[in-house]
């Protein structure tokens, strides 16, 4: 098993969960407000610090399995921000990932998020 990065991308807030091979369950790390961090320096601490070798992205697909606008703005981010790091990039379906885990709309569950897409991930691999 892989040190795994779990990315819920978002335009704004960007959910971070981790998954270390010595341990059986992915954790939140942390959210990223994009408007106050910069995700290029955010994105090089994590995976140096935690020693990824592998990124796993929740790739949201419309509910009729087509491509939507945000699935061009992941494609856009795993390209002009992810490959550079040379990592393998999983995309892993996150339909209603969010909506399973958001009952109170005033938290901010992004890296619960990202922790349900690694588990899904995990459960599939």
């Amino acid at each position: 098993m892989n040190n795994l990065l779990g990315i819920d991308y978002g335009e704004r807030y960007i959910g971070i969960a981790i998954k270390h091979k010595e341990v059986n369950i992915p954790y939140g790390h942390k959210i990223i407000d994009t408007k106050n961090n910069d995700i290029n320096k955010e994105l090089e601490v994590i995976i140096k610090n935690k020693k990824i070798n592998k990124i796993v992205i929740g790739y949201p697909i419309g509910l009729n399995t087509n491509k939507t606008r945000m699935s061009n703005t992941v494609d856009e981010f795993i390209e002009n921000i992810l490959q550079k790091y040379n990592i393998p990039i999983e995309k892993i379906d996150e339909r209603m990932t969010s909506k399973l885990i958001n009952s109170n709309k005033n938290n901010r569950v992004d890296d619960l998020s990202a922790v349900q897409i690694l588990e899904t991930y995990i459960k599939n691999d």
